[in-house]
């Protein structure tokens, strides 16, 4: 075989043996539990509970809950359920809750199975079992009173699509949101066919399609994780009226708090909820 040929060979071999481990190792790429999301934040957070929410499936889940205080019209406030990113645990994200709750908003930081001291291992399927879950649990806790905001950061948004087209929300927060993990992945993994080798698409776009709750898109103009051009798209095709685009020009993928980002996410619930 001519020389040329063997290299050409050569890296196809390695090509295809690095899609096989992409294919392979996807779940441990995607999902990263024992990693911290590092903010100047990160030791903060608001006043919470720590709970124990039972899946369908046998799991106990650690989290963490507030309960809501009565608004004035004598109905409780809404509740958050905050459903974190793909990276670190639900207390790296807690600092976000303090405005939340400060502001006599409910809230629950999820945490998902086989992330922080949680028992299993995450799939899509398993995230959205879990989200329910949780769902369940607030409305257990509020006599079936409960109002419930789905937030989700990064891959959050994922899961919070994925409950909000079997389980309607009164309203939904977007941080950093993907149009789907397949489109998300590919923009990272350029050189790869990934449409055929993921396992858990996420497809967020499609799911979308199905809301009839308010939303809020949030993302930063300079996110080098999910682009913005894919929080504008999912913005498009969000099909209620009631839905607000709010873009921080010098924002990045983990940073929006730092640019007023918990302001406009008690704004925007104070114009809708209180």
């Amino acid at each position: 075989m001519p020389l040329s040929l063997q290299i050409i060979a050569g890296l196809l071999f390695l090509y295809l043996l690095a899609a096989a481990a992409v294919y392979v190792f996807q779940r441990r790429l995607m999902y990263n539990p024992y990693t911290h999301v590092n903010t100047p934040h990160r030791d903060k957070s608001p006043k919470m509970d720590k709970v124990s929410i039972e899946t369908p499936d046998g799991l106990t889940l650690a989290s963490y809950y507030a309960a809501p205080k009565t608004g004035k019209d004598g109905r409780l406030m809404p509740t958050i359920l905050y459903l974190h990113g793909n990276t670190g645990e639900a207390g790296d994200a807690a600092h976000k809750l303090i405005p939340i709750v400060n502001a006599g908003y409910g809230a629950l930081l999820l945490e998902y199975r086989g992330f922080g001291e949680n028992a299993g291992k995450p799939t899509e399927k398993g995230l959205i079992t879990d989200a329910a879950a949780a769902l369940d649990f607030i409305n257990r806790q509020q006599d079936g009173k409960a109002r419930v905001i789905y937030y989700g950061m990064s891959m959050g948004t994922g899961v919070a699509n994925g409950l909000a087209a079997i389980r309607p929300p009164a309203g939904l927060v977007l941080e950093c949101g993907f149009t789907s993990m397949t489109d998300a992945a590919q923009y990272h993994y350029k050189i790869f066919p990934i449409k055929y080798l993921i396992k858990d698409t996420f497809d967020s776009k499609e799911r979308i399609k199905s809301l009839t709750a308010p939303v809020l898109f949030l993302h930063g103009e300079r996110d080098r994780t999910v682009p913005v051009e894919q929080g504008r798209e999912m913005y498009e095709t969000a099909p209620v009226a009631d839905k607000t685009l709010k873009l921080y020009p010098d924002g990045g993928h983990i940073n929006l708090y730092d640019f007023g980002a918990s302001d406009d996410v008690v704004d925007w619930m104070n114009r809708h909820y209180s």
